[in-house]
């Protein structure tokens, strides 16, 4: 949950600082460029939590379940910290959206260790 928390707590900061009248995004350039970076990284991520998926699927191990899980919400969080650089920089929410969407289902899909 702490994962999650610090990915909202940043959104909201965002959001907190786009309500300033002195406020104004950088240029269009530079978010074009974050943009581009923010579709590499979403296929690259993809392929990742896809493999992990396929490892999980074959593990027995708890501590490798534990591991593989980590992992994934790693991969899951990489997508909602960029997405929020994006909307930090540029007032473009969706990114920050779609990764914070990714995060969850990445806590969904990779419960973690069970309690026996």
């Amino acid at each position: 949950m702490a994962m999650m928390a610090g990915v909202l707590l940043f959104g909201g900061a965002s959001w907190f600082i786009h309500r300033a009248p002195d406020w104004s995004a950088v240029e269009p350039a530079m978010v074009e460029s974050l943009v581009g970076v923010a579709r590499v990284m979403w296929v690259l991520v993809a392929a990742g939590l896809a493999v992990l998926y396929w490892r999980a699927r074959e593990n027995r191990s708890p501590a490798q379940t534990g591991t593989l899980a980590v992992l994934a919400w790693a991969l899951g969080e990489t997508l909602a910290l960029f997405g929020g650089v994006v909307y930090f920089l540029s007032a473009r929410s969706g990114w920050y959206v779609a990764g914070v969407l990714a995060l969850a289902l990445a806590f969904v899909v990779f419960p973690g260790r069970q309690q026996a």
